[in-house]
């Protein structure tokens, strides 16, 4: 019986505490969900980020929709708008005839993920834009945000005479980033809103 117990004693001091390589295997599972967990704080941040512009662009194509939808469908006046810098913005009302209607080009492909909104891929000087001097159906807004910092939005419309007292009026914004280009880690789609405007 003392030698049984001896035994046990024995044994059991054998496994007391952690031994080198059981520390090394909890430091790097530690290490790999702390880098994991960095990636994640990475991309929601990004993707706050663009959630905001996004948000700054539905404000701004509403901006321009309710400033158009508010004029008479006949009416050719067109509304000045300026932005944070100070750039005056002469925005076009007056539609054309169905389909095409005027301004930006809209999208006709029902396999493209832009089907029935603005073009994205037009180029800016090829939408006739506006001017201080000039009416038209593009512009490069500017918006301020905290701390000094603005945001240019590339924000398109067109507009269809659906009827003689009313018309349709499509508009797209987004920011536009350093170069200029669709598509990114954090690209978001353009905002496009649609309204009806008339009597």
């Amino acid at each position: 019986m003392k030698a049984k117990m001896e035994l046990m004693v024995g044994h059991g001091k054998r496994e007391d505490g952690m031994s080198l390589i059981e520390l090394m295997i909890a430091m790097v599972v530690l290490a790999v969900g702390l880098g994991a967990l960095t990636v994640l704080f990475i991309s929601s941040a990004s993707a706050d980020n663009r959630n905001s512009r996004d948000t700054s662009a539905t404000l701004l194509s509403q901006l321009v929709l309710e400033q158009i939808s508010a004029q008479h469908p006949n009416s050719t006046a067109s509304i000045i708008l300026t932005d944070c810098a100070g750039n005056q913005w002469d925005i076009a009302t007056a539609g054309a005839a169905a389909p095409s209607g005027v301004g930006a080009t809209l999208v006709t492909d029902p396999a493209s993920q832009y089907y029935g909104g603005i073009d994205p891929t037009q180029a800016y000087a090829a939408v006739p834009p506006a001017t201080a001097a000039v009416p038209g159906y593009a512009m490069q807004y500017v918006d301020c945000n905290t701390g000094g910092r603005q945001a240019v939005f590339d924000v398109r419309w067109n507009i269809i005479n659906v009827s003689p007292y009313a018309r349709m009026i499509t508009v797209s914004s987004r920011q536009l980033s350093p170069s200029s280009q669709l598509g990114n880690r954090t690209f978001a789609l353009p905002v496009t809103l649609r309204g009806i405007g008339g009597m």
